[in-house]
């Protein structure tokens, strides 16, 4: 069971403290994955992006991966995470795991 059930709209999200493989899905029009690309940089992290306005390619793998272009779009170990409160939140409590201060 994930401490975030019930704080964020996808209960299936992974917990934060471990080390994760992360890909963000964004365009930077857009003000809500702007919001989330400065906490990833202010926190340090080194995510891997796809711009769904640049890429027609990244939008069509979107849409197959969760039927919605929503972005932005966290995915944690392949699970979804929408909403840019909900994926800051959790990038915040990632970059405070016990393995990432070690790095």
């Amino acid at each position: 069971m994930s401490w975030f059930r019930g704080l964020f709209s996808q209960a299936d999200v992974p917990s934060p403290d471990a080390e994760r493989q992360l890909l963000l899905y964004k365009f930077d029009a857009c003000p809500f994955c702007f919001r989330v690309q400065r906490d990833i940089e202010s926190l340090g992290l080194d995510i891997p992006m796809k711009d769904t306005r640049l890429d027609p390619s990244a939008r069509a793998e979107l849409k197959a991966k969760t039927g919605r272009t929503q972005v932005p779009c966290l995915f944690i170990d392949g699970q979804a995470l929408f909403e840019s409160a909900d994926i800051s939140a959790w990038l915040k409590n990632y970059a405070k795991r016990p393995s990432a201060a070690a790095t």
